[in-house]
C-alpha cells in the first residue's frame, strides 16, 4: 500500500496557530513578537507586547513558570528561547520598575474620554488581593466596573508576598504593579478576611451586584504520620508566610524537607537565608568580613610573601563561622530527578546553594523526644505513579531509614480554608474541597459569584491564576450587562522580498546561555539570586527566535514541482507527494475540486507538504525557487 500523508488546508487560523509560544501562554502573551522585538532593538514595542494581556509582566519576567518556553519550537533543535528572561529584560526598561513606565501608552484607549466603558460604574466585589482577583479587578476596570479588593492579610499581593521568597521576587516589584493596577480605580481594602470582618451577605446589602473570589490556598495540606504533631514540625505556607512577613523562625542545625515541588524548594532555599547571629555578627557581616579578608590575602601576598599564612588562618576562622551559621538542609521527595514537579532551574540552584536531594523517599514517621523532633524516619518508595499515570506511590518493606533532624517541614500540597462557607451561601464545593467552578466561565453554583486561582482549581502557577481572573471579568461582564467584551482583532500579511529576506547569521548555531546569577557566597537575606541579561546576551538570546509568526507560503500556479525547495531545505521540512496520498478534512476535499474540478487520481498531480515542527524560517526555499512560487509571510493578529 503507497504511503498516505494528512494534511491541513492552512488558513489564517492555522498560521496563527503555530505560533506556538502564545498558544501555550494562557493569557496569550505574543511572546514571539516580543522577543522578536527585542532582537530587532525595538524595546518599548516589546514591553506592550508583553504587557498588553498581562497586570504582572515584571513580576512574570522574574517567577514565571513559563508555558511559552514548554512550547518553544526551539527546543526540538537544541534548547527554548529565554523567554521569561527576555521578558525581564524589557520589563526592567520601561515595566512599573523604572522610570519609563506609562500604562496610557500600554492602553491608548484609557486617553479616550468617549471609549466604552462596558461596565458603567457598577459596583463588583473581589476577595483576594493574589494574582486572580488582582487580574480580575484590573480587568474590571478597564471594562469601566467599580472594582474593590477585600484583602485579609495586611499586604495585598497574595501568595505572591507570602508564599514567593524575596531573593526570587524583590517586594518593591509587586507593590509597583499593584499600585499600578490601583491607578485604574481600583480599592484595595486591607485586613478584611471573609468570614471574619464581614459575609458575602454584606457584600451584596451593600450595592456589589457581583462578586470574584480568589483567596488562594493558604493552608498546608496535613500529613497522616506519626509525630506529626510535635513541636519542630512545620507546615511550608506557614513557615513562607512568617519570613516572609519578617519573622525569624528558629529551625536548629539540620533540617529536614519533604516535598519536590517550587514549594518544597523555596522553602529549602529559604531555610538556607534562615541563619542566626554568632559572635553578635549577621551571616551579611561575617561574608564580608570574608571577603575584606580575601582582599587583605591579594594584597599582602603581593607586599610581603611571608603574611599570607595569617590571612589564611583568619579566612579559615571566617568560613567556619559561617558554616556553622548555615543550617544542613535535606530534602526527600517521592519522585525521581526526571519526575520531580519543581522547575529545573529551581533544582539546580537548589543543589549549587548546597541543599542536598534525596529521591524515592516517602516519611513514615516523625521520632521526638520531650515533646520535640529529634529525626525522621523515611522509607524507600519504588514507584509513585501507576500505569495509567495516577499518583499511587508503593514502598519497599524493609527500606526504612532514620535521619537525625532538628526541624521537619512537610511541602506536600495546599488547599483553601473555606469555614467561611455557609448553607445560605448556596455554593457547592468539589470532592476534593475545593470551590466548585467552571473552567470555562469561572461560576460557581450560585450565579453572582464567580471564582478562579487556587480557591477553585488547586495551587496554579502565577499566569494561570491571572488568565483565570481575566475570564472570569469577562464572565461577570455578561453577567451584569448582556454584552460580552470581546478583543477585536484584525489580521496583517506582510510580504517580503525572498532576495531580502534574511535571518542574522549564524542564528541557528548560537546557544541558549542563562541570565546571570548571583555567586553563591553572595546569597544572602533578600539578595535576588537572578539578574537580568544585559543588553548584549538579550539580544543575541533573541536572536535564537524561530520567527514562527512567518511562514514560507507557495503559489500553486506558478510552482513548476522542480524540487529545488525541498532539495535545499537544511531540515529536509518539505516533501514532494502524489496528491493523491493526501489525506485530510472536507476543507481538503472542496480545495481539491476547486482546482482540479473533481477528486484526483493517483499519478495525476504532484503537491509539496511541509512538516511544520521542522521549519526553522530560513527562507533558503523562496530564495531557491526559480519561479517565485514561494514568498515568506509574516502574518499577526493585532488589535483593532
Amino acid at each position: 500500500m503507497s504511503q498516505t500523508y494528512t494534511v491541513e488546508v492552512p488558513d489564517l487560523t492555522y498560521f496563527t496557530r503555530q505560533v506556538l509560544c502564545r498558544e501555550g501562554c494562557p493569557v496569550r502573551t505574543d511572546s514571539g513578537a516580543y522577543v522578536q522585538a527585542v532582537a530587532e532593538g525595538r524595546y518599548e514595542d516589546a514591553y506592550i507586547i508583553a504587557r498588553a494581556p498581562n497586570p504582572f509582566a515584571s513580576i512574570c519576567g522574574r517567577v514565571c513558570a513559563a508555558p511559552c518556553e514548554a512550547k518553544c519550537r526551539r527546543g526540538a533543535l537544541d534548547a527554548t528561547v529565554s523567554i521569561r528572561a527576555l521578558k525581564r529584560f524589557v520589563c526592567e526598561k520601561f515595566g512599573v520598575e523604572s522610570d519609563q513606565f506609562d500604562l496610557d501608552r500600554v492602553y491608548p484607549a484609557l486617553r479616550d474620554p468617549n471609549r466604552d466603558r462596558i461596565g458603567g460604574g457598577r459596583k463588583v466585589a473581589v476577595i483576594g488581593a493574589g494574582p486572580a482577583g488582582l487580574s480580575c479587578a484590573h480587568e474590571l476596570a478597564l471594562l469601566g466596573f467599580s472594582a474593590t479588593v477585600f484583602e485579609a492579610h495586611d499586604v495585598a499581593g497574595g501568595m505572591l508576598v507570602l508564599g514567593v521568597p524575596e531573593y526570587r521576587l524583590p517586594r518593591e516589584i509587586i507593590q509597583a504593579e499593584i499600585k499600578a493596577i490601583e491607578s485604574l480605580g481600583v480599592e484595595i481594602r486591607l485586613g478584611q478576611k471573609l468570614g471574619r470582618e464581614f459575609l458575602l451577605e454584606d457584600l451584596k446589602r451593600q450595592g456589589y451586584e457581583a462578586i470574584f473570589i480568589g483567596i488562594g490556598a493558604h493552608k498546608s495540606r496535613e500529613l497522616a504520620i506519626e509525630g506529626v504533631q510535635l513541636d519542630g514540625v512545620l507546615r511550608a505556607i506557614d513557615f513562607l508566610l512568617n519570613i516572609n512577613l519578617g519573622y525569624r523562625v528558629t529551625l536548629g542545625r539540620k533540617v529536614v524537607v519533604i516535598g519536590g515541588g517550587n514549594v518544597a524548594f523555596d522553602v529549602a532555599r529559604s531555610v538556607l537565608r534562615q541563619t542566626e547571629k554568632l559572635a553578635g555578627m549577621s551571616e551579611a557581616e561575617l561574608r564580608g568580613a570574608l571577603h575584606q579578608a580575601a582582599s587583605a590575602l591579594e594584597q599582602l601576598t603581593a607586599r610581603e610573601p611571608e603574611a599570607p599564612d595569617e590571612v589564611r588562618l583568619a579566612l579559615d576562622v571566617a568560613r567556619e563561622a559561617i558554616r556553622k551559621g548555615v543550617p544542613e538542609v535535606h530534602m526527600y521527595c517521592l519522585e525521581n530527578v526526571d519526575e520531580i514537579p519543581a522547575a529545573r532551574e529551581e533544582i539546580e540552584e537548589a543543589e549549587r546553594e548546597g541543599i542536598r536531594l534525596h529521591t524515592r523517599f516517602g516519611p513514615k514517621r516523625v521520632l521526638g523526644e520531650d515533646g520535640k523532633v529529634r529525626g525522621i524516619e523515611l522509607i524507600k518508595a519504588s514507584r509513585v505513579f501507576d500505569e495509567n499515570r495516577r499518583f499511587s506511590p508503593s514502598f519497599i518493606e524493609g527500606s526504612e531509614e532514620i535521619v537525625d533532624c532538628d526541624t521537619v517541614v512537610l511541602a506536600i500540597g495546599q488547599s483553601a480554608d473555606l469555614a467561611w462557607i455557609k448553607p445560605e451561601d448556596n455554593l457547592k464545593l468539589t470532592p476534593r474541597g475545593a470551590l466548585q467552578t467552571d473552567p470555562q466561565t469561572m461560576a460557581t453554583s450560585r450565579p453572582d459569584i464567580f471564582a478562579g486561582g487556587d480557591v477553585a482549581f488547586g495551587p496554579r502557577i502565577i499566569i494561570t491564576a491571572v488568565a483565570e481572573g481575566q475570564k472570569a471579568a469577562r464572565s461577570i461582564t455578561k453577567f451584569l450587562t448582556g454584552r460580552v467584551p470581546a478583543e477585536p482583532q484584525r489580521a496583517r500579511v506582510t510580504v517580503y522580498n525572498p532576495d531580502q529576506y534574511r535571518m542574522k547569521p549564524d542564528y541557528e548555531k548560537l546557544a541558549r546561555h542563562s541570565p546571570p546569577t548571583l555567586p553563591l557566597d553572595r546569597r544572602i537575606g533578600i539578595a535576588e539570586v537572578e539578574k537580568g541579561y544585559p543588553e548584549p546576551a538579550a539580544v543575541e538570546q533573541a536572536v535564537r527566535c524561530l520567527k514562527c509568526h512567518i511562514s514560507p507560503v507557495f503559489d500553486g500556479d506558478k510552482c513548476i514541482l522542480c524540487g529545488g525547495c525541498a532539495d535545499v531545505c537544511p531540515e529536509f521540512c518539505l516533501r514532494l507527494v502524489d496528491v493523491a496520498s493526501l489525506r485530510g478534512d472536507e476543507k481538503l476535499q472542496s480545495a481539491f475540486v476547486a482546482r482540479y474540478g473533481r477528486m484526483p487520481e493517483p499519478g495525476e498531480h504532484g503537491a509539496i507538504i511541509k512538516d511544520e515542527t521542522r521549519c526553522i524560517r530560513c527562507g533558503l526555499c523562496a530564495a531557491r525557487c526559480p519561479t517565485g512560487a514561494v514568498m515568506m509571510e509574516r502574518i499577526e493578529l493585532l488589535p483593532v
